[in-house]
């Protein structure tokens, strides 16, 4: 045989290899980031529950949170995370039980209805030519 042949028969095999290990690396961690959430669990229970937000900039706000049957107050920053206070009991939300906080659907919903229910409205003696009352 031909050693120049053999020498990209050779190459061919390892580049191949190397394409199917690679592959089956990414498929394996694709699996694992879909599942990952999933065995740890055994039905819906929440842990951990952002109860509010609020913004105090644009790069720092507090958090309130509830984990198990306690609250933790936390301040988010550039320069980190740090616990603020802590409240033995968690506060009751205004939302029913069986109610969910409303989604940016319905809040959006919302919005345009008040929006569309104010253009509705007759305008007021609202002159185009600048007052004057002259014709076309």
């Amino acid at each position: 045989m031909d050693p120049h042949t053999d020498m990209w028969v050779e190459f061919a095999k390892s580049f191949g290899m190397l394409f199917v290990v690679l592959a089956l690396f990414l498929i394996i961690l694709y699996l694992v980031r879909r599942f990952s959430g999933r065995f740890g669990t055994q039905g819906p229970v929440e842990l951990i529950k952002v109860l509010s937000v609020h913004h105090l900039s644009p790069k720092e706000k507090l958090v309130l949170v509830s984990v198990l049957d306690e609250s933790v107050l936390i301040g988010v920053s550039p320069a980190g995370i740090s616990s603020l206070a802590r409240f033995d009991t968690v506060p009751a939300t205004e939302l029913a039980s069986g109610e969910t906080a409303p989604g940016f659907q319905s809040l959006l919903k919302k919005n345009l209805n008040k929006g569309n229910s104010l253009h509705k409205q007759s305008p007021k003696n609202d002159d185009s030519h600048g007052g004057k009352g002259e014709g076309p």
